[in-house]
């Protein structure tokens, strides 16, 4: 036991001071628009469909870029002649639906040279960010508490987001200090933390889940399968996709898979605590 002790003493504290103050070493792609000329390289390059172009007119041609499709493989980042493309380092990446993982921009085609100038960023309609956040608050305020009881929900995952989650329990991270706790049944959970495309065979099963929750629960999609089918897609023969496309999703933490700093600040939005923001942490995508 001395022995111990002293080798405890001579650890000290492992647990991050502040599990959000430190980036990443890999992250998510970051478009300058400004420096884009929608050549599409990166729109061939990527592997999930994460970013499209699309030309609604001859004149007119739309880039978009979705965090809830990426699985940060970088090819966007090499296949980009034009060096527009840069990975963000940001662990701050939650948001409250799918729309705000996303942003596009449009760009003007000259007929005669088929060369694009990037226009303007285009604004997604829906709730903002402070909006979505306000709603959520006021759904689960006087609820919830200081405390989060979370059941994790495999919906069809290869499990890298499992090893994600389960390294947030340990000392290094240490979530039980921020008053989070995993549970076993989804009769003592406030939050579902679902991962995986959900398959067709657990669709009935996360189902039940969903409706064992006592009210207000709140669902956070973990993962780009988990946002939006991943690699898998979504309506295929053996996935439905994304865990919206099952049950309502309150929070979306994309990755792939994220790490478990982005989880703990996902799951700390799902409280209230922090407020979702998207982009990469760094205000644009």
């Amino acid at each position: 036991m001395p022995g111990i002790l002293a080798k405890s003493l001579k650890t000290g504290i492992l647990t991050e001071a502040n599990p959000f103050g430190r980036p990443v070493s890999f992250g998510f792609p970051v478009i300058d628009f400004n420096r884009c000329t929608a050549c599409e390289a990166c729109v061939r390059a990527c592997p999930t469909g994460a970013i499209q172009a699309t030309t609604a007119v001859p004149t007119r041609r739309v880039l978009s870029l979705s965090y809830a499709a990426c699985i940060q493989c970088g090819e966007c980042v090499t296949a980009c002649g034009d060096q527009a493309v840069s990975v963000s380092t940001g662990v701050e990446i939650a948001v409250y639906s799918r729309e705000q993982l996303a942003q596009a921009a449009s760009f003007d085609v000259d007929p005669s040279s088929a060369k694009c100038t990037f226009r303007q960023v285009d604004v997604e309609p829906g709730l903002g960010l402070s909006e979505s956040a306000e709603r959520l608050r006021a759904r689960i305020r006087g609820r919830l508490g200081r405390s989060l009881h979370v059941r994790q929900v495999d919906a069809g995952s290869c499990n890298g987001c499992e090893l994600e989650i389960a390294a947030i329990t340990n000392p290094f991270y240490d979530l039980e200090r921020f008053g989070i706790h995993l549970v076993a049944s989804p009769r003592h959970a406030d939050v579902l933390l679902v991962t995986g495309p959900v398959t067709r065979n657990m669709e009935i099963a996360l189902r039940r889940t969903y409706e064992a929750a006592p009210e207000p629960r709140v669902i956070v999609a973990v993962g780009a399968c988990g946002c939006s089918g991943g690699i898998f897609g979504e309506g295929t023969y053996a996935a439905i996709g994304g865990v919206d496309r099952v049950v309502p999703v309150d929070v979306y933490i994309p990755g792939c898979p994220p790490t478990p700093h982005a989880i703990l600040n996902g799951l700390l939005v799902a409280m209230g605590v922090r407020e979702g923001r998207g982009g990469g942490a760094t205000g644009r995508i």
